[in-house]
């Protein structure tokens, strides 16, 4: 094998204090730079829209192409981390995600904007990796809480909370090409703090695995459009998204079999995490942990634009509590494994369940619900997230080896962004598919004859009379406004059941992860058998 990495060493074990602050500020706002580009679309959709004249169709190739583009950046961008070294990849990361963001106003051509999406994806996927992996090397084991719960201030906070909230209050006052040029200052800044960071680059030799990697780049491209917009053309009952998907497995079965089965010297993960069962646990664990986040963050805003009627600034704002909450939980427990020196994995389990409880809260919500009546649970939701993602991200991250450490971080990373995927995926699907038969249920009770009904309908149309419609005119209003009344209930009805499904997720997922965490320990204690015998046979020989 021709890839030689050698254990990437702690660029100083007592850092100065002023170029800490700076290494660190501009590490988070790389971060920043990535969530601010990930969301910028669900945000600024119909304004967009209407500025380019872009299909739906065209629109949705938009995100596929970012989405697809990150996934595949996980694999490919440790790789470059560990050959040259974390600080020389997050600036250019840093760089090419400025250029991207601020090319996107330049031309409304579509081909362009997927182009300038696809670069904002891998710089995004490069930034995330490069820079946790820098943390994790500048700073001494016993401040990686504290670090680790800042970084997620940017990677988990930001992206859920304080940039959906900003980037409303900009598409409903200024426009959206202000959302993507917000990135060049945000950019300027991080690279100015960076230049404080005097690591060393790394010249190791890499052979790039590229069969590997346009079989990664395949397999995201075709999976994340079938996750995308299956529940638009009915999943399998389109001939495309079927095509689409048995085209994705393939390439991820084709992918694992070239890298783990066929002899190369040529691997896309040349020091892999998977031999640590705890690691490996705590991968499994990011997927359901990365389909709460996404879900929950879908659902929440949709359901304020939907049945609330919140402005866009309104849904934004709605989700500041949780982040309020979720950015003092980050600090809270990493404070608290720094100074308690307890388990990392003994904070998931109060997050879950705090989690679990604020959607629970959620699943009771009415038309009538107000932003009062949402501040608890979310404030739960913030505090559950907070210590769910430190203790997680501690517990799989702390003990790799420096060698296997970025590639650990970029399969956590494709971990929590696949289970989001799958997340929004299935929720949207649950929405469609609820509302339909929740529609047709409260339908059935207003058959022609029914007293309550009749009795409704004249009271609407009084109401309507007296304020100067005609009889007949007044008539079939108030049958369009039941009608719309019928509508509103159903929607409503669907996100609280959607609400529920997630509290279902850890009902079922919870034993389901304490067996998978049993299993791994019990395979990693036969091979570790396995291999003290084959040890003790040698020294006989």
């Amino acid at each position: 094998m021709t890839f030689h990495v050698e254990p990437l060493p702690v660029l100083t074990k007592r850092p100065e204090v002023l170029g800490a602050i700076l290494v660190l500020t501009g590490v988070l706002l790389t971060a920043v730079m990535d969530s601010i580009a990930s969301t910028a679309l669900s945000i600024g959709r119909l304004d967009m829209l209407g500025d380019i004249h872009a299909t739906t169709d065209e629109f949705a190739t938009f995100d596929i192409a970012f989405v697809a583009a990150k996934v595949t950046s996980f694999l490919v961008a440790p790789l470059f981390v560990a050959a040259r070294g974390p600080t020389p990849c997050l600036r250019a990361g840093a760089v090419a995600l400025l250029l991207a963001s601020a090319a996107m106003t330049s031309s409304v051509d579509i081909a362009w904007i997927d182009a300038c999406r696809i670069v904002q994806g891998f710089a995004g996927g490069t930034v995330l990796v490069a820079g946790q992996t820098l943390l994790f090397f500048r700073f001494p084991s016993r401040q990686q809480p504290i670090v680790q719960a800042l970084l997620a201030l940017g990677s988990v906070m930001a992206p859920t909370t304080v940039t959906p909230a900003l980037q409303g209050w900009l598409v409903d006052h200024l426009s959206w090409d202000w959302i993507f040029l917000s990135n060049v200052p945000v950019g300027i800044v991080a690279l100015v703090m960076l230049a404080a960071d005097r690591g060393r680059t790394f010249r190791h030799e890499i052979r790039t695995p590229y069969i590997q990697i346009a079989l990664a780049g395949i397999a995201a491209a075709s999976l994340t459009y079938v996750s995308q917009q299956g529940s638009r053309f009915n999943w399998f009952d389109d001939g495309h998204i079927i095509l689409l998907t048995v085209t994705g497995l393939l390439a991820v079965i084709l992918l694992l079999l070239w890298e783990f089965q066929f002899a190369s010297d040529r691997l896309i993960l040349p020091a892999s995490p998977l031999g640590n069962p705890d690691y490996c646990f705590a991968l499994v664990v990011s997927l359901v942990a990365g389909f709460a986040l996404s879900g929950s963050a879908f659902l929440i805003p949709a359901f304020a634009l939907n049945v609330l009627n919140f402005t866009a600034t309104d849904a934004g704002a709605l989700l500041l509590p949780s982040g309020a909450m979720l950015g003092c939980a980050l600090l809270v427990a990493g404070i608290g494994v720094k100074k308690s020196g307890i388990h990392p994995l003994a904070l998931a389990p109060p997050g879950v369940v705090f989690f679990a409880s604020a959607m629970w809260f959620m699943s009771g919500s009415t038309s009538d619900s107000g932003a009062v009546d949402l501040e608890f649970p979310l404030l739960l939701r913030g505090f559950g997230l907070g210590f769910l993602f430190v203790g997680l991200t501690l517990f799989a991250l702390t003990l790799l080896p420096a060698k296997a450490l970025p590639f650990g971080i970029g399969l956590f990373d494709l971990g929590k962004q696949v289970g989001g995927l799958a997340g929004t995926a299935l929720l949207q699907t649950y929405l469609d598919q609820q509302l339909v038969y929740n529609r047709t249920i409260l339908a059935s009770h207003l058959g022609v004859g029914e007293v309550v009904l009749e009795e409704r309908l004249k009271a609407v149309a009084g109401q309507l009379e007296a304020r100067g419609l005609d009889g007949v005119v007044s008539g079939k209003v108030a049958l369009s406004v039941l009608r719309q009344a019928v509508d509103r209930q159903a929607v409503t009805i669907s996100f609280n059941e959607a609400f529920l499904a997630i509290v279902l997720l850890f009902l079922v997922a919870a034993p389901c992860l304490i067996l998978c965490k049993r299993l791994l320990s019990l395979l990693s204690a036969v091979q570790v058998n396995i291999s003290s015998q084959a040890a003790i046979a040698g020294k006989r020989r």
